[in-house]
């Protein structure tokens, strides 16, 4: 049996504003506390207006899925700013 290997990724997101980087940092950072069932860790720091994700995980599914999931949070986060300036 081939054992899986542990995966990680680090991520950086920059955005249009310090601002906006701020309040995707905010919505995100609940999901730091996922349980361990997820099979990965999460850290979230930013630095003006740069999210880094940083997710070490059990193998490539957990890490792909991870990515996946903050992406789109991130992603939707970004978005929901956008639209209350319009």
């Amino acid at each position: 049996m081939v054992k899986a290997k542990r995966a990680g990724a680090s991520i950086e997101l920059a955005f249009e504003s310090a601002k906006v980087a701020d309040a995707v940092h905010r919505s995100l950072k609940p999901e730091e506390l996922l349980p361990e069932s997820a099979g990965c860790k999460v850290s979230i720091t930013r630095t003006k207006n740069v999210l880094c994700l940083e997710i070490d995980a059990k193998d490539t599914t957990a890490l792909r899925a991870a990515l996946n999931s903050f992406l789109r949070w991130a992603t939707v986060a970004r978005d929901m700013i956008e639209t209350r300036r319009d």
